[in-house]
C-alpha cells in the first residue's frame, strides 16, 4: 500500500511541486507573473540581479544560450524550479524565446534562446558538451561519493558514530516495502540517526524523499537529510517527521577537478565549488539538531 502511495506521487510530482507555491500564501497567478516578467528581463537586461549574483563574473549575459535545469537552478533563490519552467514554456509560446532539443550520450538537454539572438549554433554545441561533461555518470559518482564522504567526516567531527552505510536495517528491523536504503545510520549518545546525502543541481525527487522518510520511521531513526537544494513541501515534511533537511547550495566537487568548476561557473553560473570541509553552518545546525531533547514521534 506504501508504495503505491508514493508511486502515485511520482506521477503527480509536477502536480505537488506546483501546489507547493500555495501554501506560501500567495497569488499563484501573480507569482507566475512575476516569475515570467523576471526571466524576460534576465534575457533583455545585462544588469539583472542573476548576472551580479554571488559576486565573481561570468561570461553568461541576455544573448547566451541556457538549457532550461539550468535556468531553474539560477533562478532557485527567488522561485521554486517548476515556476520558472512554466516560465520558460510561456516564453516560448509567445515567441520570446527559441528552444532545440539537443539528444547527447549522457541526457536530452532542451536549449533555449532570446528571438533575434543569431548564430546560435557553435554557441548550442559548446554549450551542450560541458552540459553532457558535468552530467556524465563518471563526474556524477565522484561528485556523489565525494559529497558522502564529507558528511561522514563532518559527522564524525561532531561525535557521531557510523553504525552500518548503504542499509535499510537497525538493531532488529528491517525495511522491506522497497530496495531502497539510507547512505549512513550513524549514533550518538544512544540516538540513531539515517543520513541521506543527495549533491545534485536537482531537487531530490519527492517520492524517494517519502520513501527515505518512511524508512527512517519504520526503524524508528530520525531523519538527517543533507541536500543541495529542496523545495518548500519537502521542508515541511521533514519538518513534520522530526528530522532535519539541511541544504549546502553549490554542488560540491573533489580537489582535483578545479578546471572544471571553473568553466561550469564561467560558461553557465551555476553554483559548483571545491569544497575541502564544511563551512561553520553545517557544524553548528547539525549540532543544534542532535542536541534537541529527544521525542519518540515514531512510537
Amino acid at each position: 500500500m506504501l508504495l503505491q502511495a508514493l508511486s502515485r506521487t511520482r506521477l503527480v510530482y509536477c502536480a505537488a511541486r506546483y501546489a507547493s507555491t500555495v501554501t506560501t500564501g500567495r497569488s499563484t497567478e501573480a507569482e507566475e507573473g512575476s516569475v515570467t516578467a523576471d526571466l524576460r528581463e534576465f534575457f533583455l537586461n545585462p544588469d539583472h540581479w542573476i548576472y551580479s549574483s554571488k559576486g565573481t563574473p561570468s561570461w553568461i549575459n541576455p544573448d547566451s544560450v541556457y538549457h532550461i535545469s539550468q535556468l531553474q537552478v539560477l533562478f532557485e533563490d527567488r522561485h521554486f524550479h517548476l515556476l520558472t519552467y512554466r516560465a520558460i514554456q510561456e516564453l516560448k509560446e509567445s515567441g520570446f524565446l527559441r528552444s532545440e532539443t539537443v539528444k547527447t550520450d549522457v541526457e536530452t538537454f532542451i536549449v533555449v534562446w532570446r528571438s533575434g539572438v543569431r548564430y546560435v549554433r557553435r554557441a548550442i554545441k559548446a554549450h551542450v558538451t560541458l552540459a553532457a561533461e558535468y552530467s556524465s555518470q563518471l563526474i556524477s559518482k565522484a561528485t556523489g561519493d565525494y559529497a558522502e564522504t564529507l558528511a561522514l567526516l563532518g559527522l564524525r567531527g561532531l561525535g557521531l558514530t557510523l553504525v552500518d552505510r548503504n542499509t535499510r536495517s537497525y538493531r532488529h528491523k528491517t525495511w522491506t516495502e522497497s530496495e531502497h536504503d539510507l547512505d549512513f545510520v550513524v549514533e550518538k549518545d544512544g540516538r540513531a540517526y539515517g543520513v541521506e546525502v543527495k549533491n545534485t543541481l536537482d531537487y531530490m525527487p519527492r517520492d524517494e524523499l517519502d520513501i527515505k522518510i518512511a524508512l527512517c520511521q519504520h526503524l524508528g531513526i530520525r531523519p538527517l537529510f543533507i541536500v543541495r537544494n529542496r523545495d518548500k513541501i519537502q521542508w515541511d515534511k521533514m519538518q513534520e517527521a522530526g528530522g532535519l533537511l539541511y541544504i549546502f547550495k553549490s554542488k560540491i566537487f573533489p580537489p582535483g577537478q578545479e578546471p572544471l568548476v571553473q568553466r561550469i561557473w564561467k560558461e553557465m553560473r551555476l553554483p559548483v565549488a571545491i569544497w575541502r570541509d564544511w563551512h561553520g553552518q553545517f557544524y553548528n545546525t547539525i549540532a543544534d539538531f542532535i542536541n534537541q531533547r529527544w521525542v519518540d514521534i515514531y512510537s
